[in-house]
C-alpha cells in the first residue's frame, strides 16, 4: 500500500506517520519542512517540499499512490478574527483542489477536519447521519466550505473520508489542555455551563490512531467523528483543572468574555449536543482512552505537581523568612 501524507510534521501528523510505519508501510510526506520529516523518521519516509500558497503538490509525490492522509492547515485553537478565518479556510481548501489537480486516477482521501463544524448545539446527540441545522457560526461555516472543497476529488471516483477532531487532549501546545492551562494560571476559568454541557474531545493518541487505522481499513466514505464515546462533561472538565492548579479563588469569564482568549473553544465549553464516534465503531476501531475525563487527568498530572511543589517552595521560603521570636 502507497500512502501519502500531508502535514506530517505536526504532533499529529508525526503519531499518524509512526503509525503506519508500525503497520509496514513506508509513507511519503509532503511539508513545507522536509528536513523536520527526515530527521524524525530519517530514511523510512520519502519526502517532498510543499509551499501550497505558491505551488502545486509534487507529481512524484502522488505517482501510484492508493491513499492520502491531508493533514495540513492552519491551527483552530486561539482567537478567529476575520483573517484568520480567511487563512483557515484557504489553508484548508487549497491544498485539497491542488491535490485533486494532478490526481489521475482514484484515490482514497482522508481530509481532517473538525467537530467545530457543528457550530454551538443543543439538542439530541448527532452521529456521521443525523440531519444537522446550517451553523450560524462564521468559522462553523468556513469549515464546512473546506469540506465542500473534497467535492473536486470525488469526481475522479476516488472515495473521500471527512475526519472530524474533536478538541485534541495532550500535554502538547495546541492542545486543549495547553490553552485552559495558560487560562487558569492567570486565575482565570470560565462561568458554569449547563449541567449538560459536553466538549467534543479525543486523546491525541486516539486520534492519530484512528486516522491511521481509517487509512488500513477498507475506505469509509464521508464524515467519521473523531470524538471519544463518553461525553466529556464540561463541569468535570471545570473542577479537574481547578484541582490540578491548586488555587481556591478564580475569576469565573461568561462565554463572549472568553473568545478572545479561547476563540471557538469558548462555544465548546457551552456546547449541550454530544457528538457520537459512530462510524470509527462501526468500522472496528477501539478506542485506547474511551473516557476524555482520564485523559484529561492524565494530562494534568505533570502540572499539579509543579503547581505542589511550588508552593511547598514558597511556604519554605515564608517559613526561613519569618521573623523568629525570643
Amino acid at each position: 500500500m502507497t500512502v501519502l501524507v500531508t502535514g506530517g510534521t505536526g504532533p499529529v501528523g508525526r503519531a499518524v506517520i509512526q503509525r503506519l510505519l508500525d503497520s509496514g508501510v513506508r509513507p511519503r510526506v509532503v511539508t513545507r519542512r522536509p528536513h523536520r520529516a527526515l530527521e524524525y523518521f530519517d530514511s523510512r519516509v520519502t519526502a517532498f517540499e510543499w509551499h501550497p500558497r505558491t505551488q502545486g503538490l509534487p507529481a512524484p509525490a502522488v505517482d501510484g499512490i492508493e491513499r492520502i492522509i491531508h493533514l495540513m492547515g492552519e491551527p483552530l485553537l486561539g482567537p478567529v478574527s476575520r483573517t484568520r478565518r480567511a487563512r483557515i479556510q484557504s489553508s484548508r481548501s487549497d491544498g485539497t483542489h491542488l491535490i485533486a489537480e494532478v490526481l489521475r486516477r482514484p484515490v482514497h482521501l482522508i481530509v481532517a477536519s473538525s467537530a467545530l463544524v457543528y457550530g454551538l448545539g443543543s439538542g439530541p446527540p448527532v452521529s456521521e447521519t443525523s440531519a444537522v441545522r446550517p451553523p450560524r457560526d462564521k468559522l462553523a461555516r468556513a469549515l464546512i466550505a473546506c469540506e465542500e472543497a473534497t467535492e473536486a476529488v470525488r469526481t475522479s471516483g476516488s472515495v473521500v473520508t471527512i475526519v472530524r477532531l474533536g478538541h485534541l487532549i495532550g500535554a502538547g501546545e495546541g492542545s486543549l489542555v495547553d490553552a485552559l492551562a495558560r487560562l487558569h494560571r492567570r486565575s482565570l476559568t470560565w462561568r458554569d455551563a449547563p449541567a449538560d454541557a459536553v466538549v467534543p474531545a479525543i486523546d491525541a493518541e486516539d486520534a492519530a490512531a484512528l486516522i491511521a487505522h481509517l487509512a488500513l481499513s477498507p475506505p469509509v466514505s464521508g464524515p467519521v467523528h473523531a470524538v471519544a464515546p463518553t461525553p466529556l462533561a464540561s463541569a468535570d472538565l471545570k473542577q479537574e483543572f481547578q484541582k490540578a492548579s491548586g488555587r481556591k479563588r478564580f475569576a469565573a469569564l461568561p462565554r463572549l468574555a472568553l473568545k478572545p482568549q479561547l476563540g471557538a473553544l469558548a462555544d465548546s465549553l457551552y456546547n449541550r449536543q454530544q457528538i457520537v464516534p459512530q462510524r470509527a465503531l462501526d468500522s472496528g476501531y477501539a478506542f485506547r482512552h474511551p473516557d476524555p475525563i482520564d485523559s484529561i487527568r492524565a494530562a494534568l498530572r505533570p502540572a499539579a505537581a509543579a503547581e505542589t511543589a511550588a508552593a511547598g517552595r514558597l511556604a519554605l521560603l515564608a517559613s526561613l523568612l519569618k521573623p523568629s521570636r525570643g
